[in-house]
């Protein structure tokens, strides 16, 4: 996962690097006093709050004249030394596919002239402090990282007669669950781990054939949505993330695949999306999955009640931060998804 940044502190440095170059060079410039500066500060923050909530520290080179920040495939070019001329020079390796003022209020025209990327800004930069023009790439070809396990399915073996094979499909809690208590898939060697960190469940949905259903197991253990409440692929609602969710357990069951749906961990926060409290979320979406459990029939494995704590939250003994359990924490999770696994197996 790319180190996340507090923007805000980056923005912070960045003005007053850049504001302490207008005060030598132009001393019409307006000066603020400290109260004032921060005011300011505070109303830019709220106004780009798009540009400055959940993003990450883009791979693009750093320009000289600001910084680029990324959520998914939108890339924030946070302008402070305003070009001169309008012709703002951006990394070439950007696919661009559209470049806005006003987070999609104004188009701007982007062009290739001389070996440079130019996005084409108003001569005149529209406040003091620094413009963020949002830049929409071409999505990349593997959104879903379908190419993750490529390889891995390729090589598995068709399941025997009597294999009673099981995928885990999920987000990096079940990633991580081979990485830090892998002992649970050597004493299992039927069970399949196909989490992708990061991921949300329309990237599931999207990868839910080749990592499942091609499979052919007998059993799948679906676990997702934290990651659509983080808004990892931007803002969703709990009935979308419930609606992708349920998509998968169709598939499954068009297939003949048990399915178990497993209940969101509990969070209290989420360090790469501070700004969003999933306390309640995870609660409501939770309740969702297990009102559509019991109407179509589907085993609803509760991890949520055996993990929170007082506060809506995650065991601290049971996590290694907010989020993801530690070895503890899936201790707890293991017996109880064994026993969903054989009754859903021994289900007539």
């Amino acid at each position: 996962m790319k180190k996340l940044i507090n923007l805000a502190f980056l923005v912070l440095g960045l003005i007053y690097n850049f504001n302490s170059i207008v005060a030598q060079e132009n001393m019409k410039a307006k000066e603020l006093s400290n109260i004032e500066y921060l005011k300011e500060i505070s109303e830019w923050t709220e106004e780009n709050r798009e540009a400055v909530y959940g993003v990450s520290e883009s791979s693009f080179e750093k320009p000289e004249w600001g910084n680029y920040t990324q959520k998914g495939d939108v890339v924030y070019a946070h302008v402070i030394d305003w070009p001169i001329d309008g012709k703002l020079i951006i990394d070439r390796g950007m696919k661009v596919r559209t470049a806005y003022l006003d987070y999609g209020g104004k188009k701007l025209v982007t062009k290739l002239i001389n070996g440079n990327l130019i996005v084409f800004l108003p001569e005149k930069a529209p406040n003091n402090i620094g413009t963020v023009v949002k830049i929409e790439l071409t999505p990349t070809e593997d959104w879903a990282n379908l190419e993750r396990y490529r390889n891995s399915n390729t090589n598995l073996k068709t399941p025997s007669e009597n294999e009673k094979r099981v995928v885990f499909i999920g987000n990096s809690i079940t990633d991580n669950w081979t990485r830090d208590h892998g002992v649970f898939f050597e004493s299992n060697p039927s069970y399949v781990n196909r989490g992708i960190s990061g991921q949300t469940s329309a990237q599931m949905l999207l990868r839910f054939r080749p990592d499942v259903i091609e499979l052919k197991p007998k059993v799948v253990v679906i676990s997702a949505g934290t990651n659509d409440i983080a808004g990892n692929r931007g803002s969703i609602s709990l009935e979308q993330i419930a609606g992708n969710i349920f998509s998968m357990v169709e598939l499954a069951k068009a297939h003949n695949i048990k399915v178990i749906l497993a209940s969101l961990l509990p969070a209290s926060s989420y360090s790469w999306s501070p700004s969003v409290e999933p306390a309640n979320k995870i609660i409501e979406l939770n309740k969702l999955l297990k009102v559509y459990a019991k109407k179509n029939k589907v085993y609803y494995l509760d991890y949520h009640t055996a993990m929170v704590n007082n506060y809506k939250g995650l065991k601290k003994e049971l996590g290694r931060d907010s989020v993801h359990p530690n070895v503890d924490g899936y201790k707890v999770m293991e017996p109880l998804v064994k026993e969903a696994v054989n009754k859903v197996l021994n289900k007539q």
